[in-house]
């Protein structure tokens, strides 16, 4: 049986959304190397929101341990500089606080993201809601950043799962969609792919 403790020893720091969930339908971007790239508009805002898919070759377990237990970066995540677990609510919730190191002439952000994982034991399928919570952690030296979005990891077998990242981002200050939407949409696929070939080693 699947356990949240095991699965989730982390509760997880992303960049993510769930105003994605009125945008309109996915149109896929890409799809080379077993990876699906899709993105979407998302109502009331000009950022798109995106999906990326794989199937990772690898136990559950193991794919969950990559993300770490939110006190330090992941190895996948290239943008992040610097992470922190700020309150644990759970073993299931937890708040984290992350710095993220984007590249110039952009400045750095940072995040508040509270994440809350639930396991399907029936599904075989553990997800990880993130969304924006700001007001946990006072603002400082960066600009602040609003995200939100899920995880979401099903055992196809005892070796394989399917992985599936959906993520929106609005990273404050004056940025140009049209300069930070592409970025986002090739900058997600890439840290799957570096989680896939993390979790396969």
């Amino acid at each position: 049986m699947m356990r949240t403790r095991q699965l989730f020893p982390f509760l997880l720091l992303a960049l993510s959304c769930t105003g994605f969930a009125t945008g309109s339908p996915w149109v896929l971007e890409k799809d080379e190397d077993h990876i699906q790239l899709y993105t979407r508009s998302v109502a009331g805002s000009p950022f798109i929101a995106v999906k990326v898919t794989t199937t990772i070759n690898a136990p559950i377990e193991k794919v969950a341990s990559a993300f770490g237990d939110g006190n330090g970066c992941s190895q996948w995540r290239a943008m992040c500089k610097s992470s922190e677990v700020l309150s644990t609510v759970s073993d299931t919730e937890r708040y984290v606080y992350l710095v993220l190191d984007l590249p110039w002439p952009l400045s750095d952000r940072d995040m508040v993201i509270h994440s809350v994982a639930r396991v399907d034991p029936q599904s075989r399928t553990a997800t990880v809601q993130l969304e924006s919570a700001s007001t946990m952690y006072p603002a400082g030296d960066y600009v602040r950043a609003e995200s939100e979005g899920s995880y979401q990891i099903t055992a196809l077998s005892n070796e394989q799962v399917e992985f599936t990242y959906i993520m929106h981002a609005d990273l404050g200050g004056d940025l140009s969609p049209d300069v930070i939407n592409p970025r986002m949409a090739s900058s997600t696929y890439e840290d799957v792919k570096r989680l896939r070939l993390l979790a396969e080693k």
